[in-house]
């Protein structure tokens, strides 16, 4: 038989329990932080993800501007006028700069149009309102100067047309 340890002998059980409970109580402290600080991380990698392709989108546009400042500068640019606007074409590509344009009425826009060499009708290009100064500066991508004769501006419903079907704004032939 096993001698019995007097009470004053036994070792207490509470401490033990207690530390039991301190650990898990720092477990879940620790669990929720960081499941805290992992949706931070995601949320600021979300953040710089936006930031870099916004960066990259700007980082476009301002080369296109530069390149669209350097052909409307370019002493070489061969500019065509009538009115209150110009074409102007620098390294085949061409530019429609207008001033004093009217906004638009509600549920039109600007289109601008091009008229291919050989071609017998006008090819829709792009659209656009003027800023709050009635100034517009267009670049007309899709087309290269070498190959266009002519260039002209309408009002048109904000979906654009295939054809004008209102009086032009400007209509600009090119020299050869």
């Amino acid at each position: 038989m096993k001698p019995s340890l007097p009470p004053y002998a036994r070792q207490p059980v509470w401490p033990a329990y207690l530390v039991a409970a301190v650990c898990f109580a720092l477990a879940i402290v620790s669990t929720l932080n960081n499941l805290s600080l992992t949706s931070q991380l995601r949320q600021a990698q979300t953040q710089i993800e936006r930031s870099s392709q916004r960066s990259t989108m700007l980082a476009r546009t301002l080369a296109v501007e530069r390149t669209a400042l350097a052909d409307l500068e370019s002493p070489q640019a061969q500019r065509y006028g009538s009115g209150n606007g110009q074409v102007v074409s620098s390294n085949d590509r061409l530019y429609v700069l207008l001033r004093n344009l009217p906004m638009p009425p509600r549920g039109k826009v600007y289109q601008a149009w091009t008229l291919q060499r050989g071609a017998q009708a006008m090819t829709p290009s792009v659209r656009f309102i003027p800023d709050l100064h009635g100034i517009a500066v267009v670049a007309l991508d899709e087309v290269a100067a070498s190959h266009t004769s002519a260039v002209a501006v309408s009002i048109e419903p904000d979906a654009g047309s295939k054809a004008p079907t209102s009086p032009l704004v400007l209509d600009v032939a090119l020299g050869e």
